[in-house]
């Protein structure tokens, strides 16, 4: 990506290093020229990056990379703007970039400049300090100038009692807990040095509002289900997958069994039953489209294709009425993942039902792709980090599909 920058004439650098680039741990922010945008985009769509819907005017893109089992996020902004919703405007784009360091392949910010971003990102954007950020503030304010383009700026917005001088002893100190204080009054500050008042920050809030709402459709996170014997795998996945995926994740249970259902049983009158298992289902699925809804990935620990599969003891007539309407009493998720591995190696890992039961069980459950179209069959003989590399990837590409990617 760095290299492509450089030829398509990008002008760009870093605005905060990470601290591991050949494995960064969250987002890797740039500041990119206002008139090389286009081009740099072009550069990362190139590499497989696929841009994620967020409101704003900075741009992020995305990738995964199975073999390393590594996200990759670029965020890109055109301004150094800081605090709510990016009103406080420094207007050093420019002046940054003409004064930006190379090491290596890689631009940064000259070390006065970096340490004035990095400041004003903490106690203004974040509100606190994070050590990571105190021990790199202290690499830098050493380098750092009262007298340079971004300390003449926070000058003029300083509250009462406050200097650029005075923050760089706070720093040189460790006086974290201080600067921390100082944020919120500064903010205040600096947006009645821009006439910024209450009804400005209103209608940015407003603007900002807008914005996510118009982005939401696109932004709506995904439903993936988990299907598979005992000894599949399932839960271990599930849970790894909540530990590990770039989005929040909702783990929502949608087996035949568990929950309220054992209370819906005390009912007895069979009508009431399936009405009652009816609305437990669709108790679950609401859950799962509100957090949909809410850009969230949501997992489904088993799912109602569960029906498909025969119990350990035959059913009455009235009985496998009941499970039909169970296996088809909510809509589909937009993806489903069966965990498929021979019945001896299920029964090896579980032990619960004999190997001919959990293999007959696996050949209903792949017959299913005959019915949901969105199943996808995943080896689950491999390792459990090469099933859960494997199944991030599958998940990634439906938000990539959605959102325009490959």
């Amino acid at each position: 990506m760095f290299r492509g920058f450089e030829d398509a004439g990008v002008r760009w650098c870093f605005l905060r290093v990470p601290a591991d680039l050949g494995a960064p741990a969250g987002d890797i922010d740039l500041l990119i020229g206002d008139a090389d945008v286009g081009r740099a985009r072009e550069v990362v769509r190139a590499l497989g990056f696929v841009p994620v819907p967020r409101p704003g005017m900075s741009l992020h893109y995305l990738q995964y990379d199975s073999p390393t089992a590594q996200w990759l996020w670029i965020h890109m902004v055109t301004e150094m703007n800081f605090g709510p919703y990016e009103a406080l405007r420094t207007g050093a784009e420019a002046g940054c970039l003409a004064r930006r360091r190379w090491e290596g392949l890689v631009a940064v910010l000259a070390p006065d400049d970096a340490f004035w971003a990095l400041l004003l990102h903490s106690i203004v954007d974040k509100g606190h300090i994070p050590p990571r950020h105190q021990t790199r503030l202290q690499e830098l304010v050493g380098a750092a100038r009262a007298d340079g383009a971004l300390a003449r700026m926070v000058a003029g917005v300083c509250p009462p009692g406050w200097t650029p001088e005075h923050l760089m002893e706070c720093v040189g100190r460790g006086a974290w807990t201080t600067l921390e204080e100082v944020g919120p009054p500064l903010t205040v500050a600096w947006l009645r040095h821009h006439s910024i008042g209450r009804w400005g920050l209103l209608s940015r809030r407003v603007a900002w509002a807008a914005a996510r709402l118009r982005s939401q459709p696109r932004g709506r996170g995904i439903s993936v289900a988990l299907l598979g014997p005992d000894g599949a795998g399932k839960t271990t996945l599930a849970t790894a997958i909540e530990r590990s995926f770039v989005f929040p994740v909702r783990l929502v249970y949608m087996g035949l069994t568990g929950g309220q259902l054992p209370r819906v049983a005390r009912l007895r009158l069979p009508g009431l039953v399936m009405l009652g298992r009816l609305c437990v289902f669709w108790a679950r699925y609401l859950r799962a489209q509100y957090h949909q809804a809410r850009g969230r990935l949501v997992v489904f620990d088993r799912y109602l294709y569960d029906a498909a599969v025969p119990t350990p003891t035959p059913l009455s007539w009235l009985g496998r009425l009941s499970r039909w309407v169970d296996g088809h009493a909510c809509p589909g998720p937009d993806l489903v993942l069966l965990l498929d591995a021979p019945g001896a190696v299920m029964h090896a890992r579980k032990g619960e039902y004999t190997p001919e039961m959990l293999e007959g069980w696996r050949q209903r459950f792949l017959a299913l792709r005959r019915r949901v179209r969105q199943l996808e069959v995943v080896d689950a003989t491999r390792a459990q980090s090469e099933v859960h590399a494997d199944v991030i990837d599958r998940i990634w590409r439906r938000y990539a599909a959605r959102w325009g990617g490959r």
